[in-house]
Order: structure tokens, then C-alpha cells, then sequence
């Protein structure tokens, strides 16, 4: 069955309908904005993550990134490996460690978002569902297998800095396989009492409608 209802869930309240559809090279790109026919395009990742960071809601900022296939290998490096103390980094102590690793994390063919991005993902998760996460990632008999969402998603509350709406996506074309591992992720996560869901594009032909608050 394409996208069960455990997959559509939690809503992003966000358009899921593109338009524009153009190919370039071996990617597909769409118009970014749902009520504009303007034309910066972007791949289908990017037009969520456009559209989320766009959202408005009185006391909240909506932020997010996309994330490395093997962001949960390269945050041991980056941070060191007792997930119990990632919790207590700030921004500024994250940007020092990844900085201090960079050249560990580049030979690695590794690499991790911007430390913001780091310090709100350490504080969705929690230390006990973060060293599950990286046990997972790092288990020597999964090392061939992936499927971390391609998104983050988040909204941090403007009096007290927190994020507190948190989001991971897999974003698909219309058509687009899911592949086992990446169901199998999102299951992971949402058994973890995360909020993961795959969202599926759907195209419409011609120029953007005026947006009316589709939610998705």
C-alpha cells in the first residue's frame, strides 16, 4: 500500500502540491514557493524545506536541515562518542568540537548541520533515544544500511529558545520508491516517540494557484 496512514502523520501544515516540475541533469526541481510562479526551483527536499522555514505562527521560529545519510556515524566523531554529555554542549562548545574534527570528519567522507541544528536535534531526541539512534547507526552489521530522513524539521519558541515542534521527513516524488531501509527508519524513530512520517510530492501542471493553506 503506498503511503499508510502511519506515514502521513504528523501534519507539517505545509502545501505538499508542486508545480514547475523541470528536469536538470539527473535531478528534478519545482517551483519553491506554493503561491508564487516565480523562478527559483529547487529539488524536491529543498521546496519542504522552504515551505517550512516560510511558516508563520505567533512565538515560534520554524527552522530545519537537511541531513547527511550518515549524520549518526559522523556526530560520535564530531562530539565524541558518550551521547549522555551531548546534551549539555551549547551551540558555541558543538561549533568548537566539529571545527576541532572537521579535517576527521572530511577524510571520513562525513559530514554534520550547522551546531544550531545540532543542539536543537540533541534536544528533540534526549540522551536515552539518542544513544539508541547511534547504536543503531553504528552497529558493525548495519554499516551497509542507511535510511536517515532526509529532513529535520523544527520550531523553537520564541521566549524560551526551545525547540518545541520536531519533525523528520522523507520527502518522495510522486511515484518514488521507498526504500525498506527508509520505512524501516521512520518506524524506528516513531517507535522512539518521535515525530517521522514520509511526505509524498504531488504534481499539478501549469502555474501555482494562489495558496489557501493546504495542509499536509
Amino acid at each position: 500500500m503506498k503511503d499508510p496512514d502511519h506515514e502521513k502523520k504528523p501534519s507539517l501544515r505545509i502545501s505538499h502540491i508542486v508545480h514547475g516540475r523541470e528536469r536538470r541533469g539527473n535531478r528534478v526541481v519545482y517551483i519553491l514557493d506554493p503561491s508564487e510562479s516565480g523562478t527559483e526551483k529547487g529539488i524536491a527536499e529543498q521546496v519542504v524545506l522552504h515551505r517550512w522555514r516560510r511558516r508563520r505562527f505567533p512565538g515560534y521560529t520554524f527552522s530545519g536541515a537537511r541531513l547527511s545519510p550518515t549524520l549518526w556515524r559522523a556526530l560520535p566523531l564530531a562530539l565524541g562518542e558518550d551521547t549522555s554529555v551531548w546534551g549539555s554542549l551549547t551551540p558555541a562548545a558543538i561549533r568548537e568540537l566539529v571545527d576541532h574534527k572537521r579535517g576527521d570528519l572530511r577524510r571520513s567522507h562525513l559530514s554534520v548541520p550547522s551546531e544550531n541544528v545540532i543542539w536543537a536535534l540533541v534536544h528533540v531526541c534526549g540522551g536515552e533515544r539518542l544513544h539508541k539512534i547511534v547504536e543503531r547507526h553504528n552497529d558493525p552489521a548495519r554499516l551497509d544500511k542507511f535510511g536517515t530522513p532526509d529532513l529535520f524539521l523544527y520550531a523553537t519558541h520564541s521566549d524560551t529558545d526551545q525547540p518545541i515542534i520536531s519533525r523528520f521527513v522523507e520527502v518522495k516524488k510522486p511515484e518514488e520508491v521507498v526504500s525498506a531501509d527508509q520505512h524501516g527508519e521512520i518506524r524506528f524513530l516513531q517507535n522512539l516517540g518521535l515525530h517521522a512520517r514520509i511526505l509524498r510530492l504531488v504534481e499539478r501542471k501549469g502555474n501555482p494557484p494562489i495558496f489557501r493553506g493546504v495542509q499536509k
